[in-house]
């Protein structure tokens, strides 16, 4: 079988919480809340996806990646999978590969 790797990507995310008032939300989510695809419940949030609602609860990750696609993460997941980086942040294959590296032979290479 094949195996494939993820091209390292930057994606916007937030971590949504019960508490979180309107003016919080990034600008691309507030869009989402306007056109009523995001419905505040109580402590929960419906959230249409690709025709389809999820529920989202407090501490999930709401992710905008590539084209605009939006996703939902677990806290857990979404810390083993993503790093926080500043705008002006690249990260490139071989950043990733540096790591990896680094990461099994405990050390720079």
């Amino acid at each position: 079988m094949t195996k494939y790797q993820k091209k390292p990507v930057m994606v916007e995310a937030f971590q949504w919480k019960s508490d979180t008032t309107f003016s919080e939300y990034p600008d691309w989510f507030k869009k989402l809340v306007k056109t009523d695809k995001a419905i505040k419940y109580g402590k929960l949030l419906r959230l249409l996806i690709l025709d389809e609602y999820h529920t989202i609860r407090s501490g999930d990750y709401i992710i905008q990646g590539v084209f605009g696609v939006i996703e939902i993460c677990k806290p857990d997941i979404f810390e083993e999978t993503y790093v926080k980086v500043n705008d002006t942040d690249r990260i490139s294959p071989d950043d990733i590969g540096n790591d990896i590296h680094e990461f099994l032979h405990g050390g720079d290479k």
